[in-house]
């Protein structure tokens, strides 16, 4: 997993590469942060107990081959990235090593750790999280593969254009954090 890969304004970068824009919650909120990450360790478990049934590795091999699949760490590095912008993070789908950690993301988004809201994501803690969520969202991703063995992220997850997420990142990392946060909840009840 590349740390570096997370777009900052000393990063340069091509202002039409596909990016996610994930909104995280309230800056420091601790009580979010922990059930986030207790909920990232609970997938990782699960997936590891899905691993045990062959018929079900066998249908996710081109996956295990591209990366290591482990949640809890995809879950810190994510977390750590609101880090640098206080309230957003963003995911590139382009570039060298983002591979796995677009793959996470993505299985991460269909169990539910990530909530589209237009054309961003906002975080959230996945609700009644179990094995049969957790194939699903890792096969469903093993499902994008094309003839050519490439997986396609863009069929499952919104971008935009990098210029897109850096205004977005610049818009809500100035608004007031109750007015954002506010926000932020009436985009998750649409």
């Amino acid at each position: 997993m590349n740390l570096e890969n997370s777009i900052d304004e000393s990063e340069p970068c091509d202002e039409s590469e596909p990016c996610v824009l994930v909104e995280g919650p309230s800056w420091a909120d601790a009580d979010f942060y922990g059930k986030w990450l207790r909920a990232a360790a609970k997938a990782e478990r699960l997936f590891k107990k899905a691993r045990n049934n062959p018929s079900f590795v066998n249908q996710i091999e081109r996956l295990l081959v591209i990366a290591m699949l482990d949640f809890s760490i995809c879950a810190t590095v994510l977390l750590s990235r609101l880090e640098r912008n206080l309230v957003t993070l963003v995911v590139r789908l382009d570039g060298e090593e983002v591979e796995e950690l677009v793959t996470e993301f993505v299985i991460m988004a269909e169990m539910g750790f990530f909530v589209r809201t237009g054309q961003r994501y906002q975080m959230m803690v996945p609700t009644q999280l179990n094995i049969d969520k957790v194939k699903t969202a890792v096969l469903k991703y093993a499902q994008t593969e094309d003839e050519d063995y490439d997986l396609h992220p863009e069929y499952l997850i919104a971008t935009m254009p990098y210029a897109e997420a850096q205004v977005w990142q610049k818009r809500l990392r100035v608004m007031d954090e109750a007015h954002r946060c506010a926000d932020r909840l009436l985009l998750l009840e649409d």
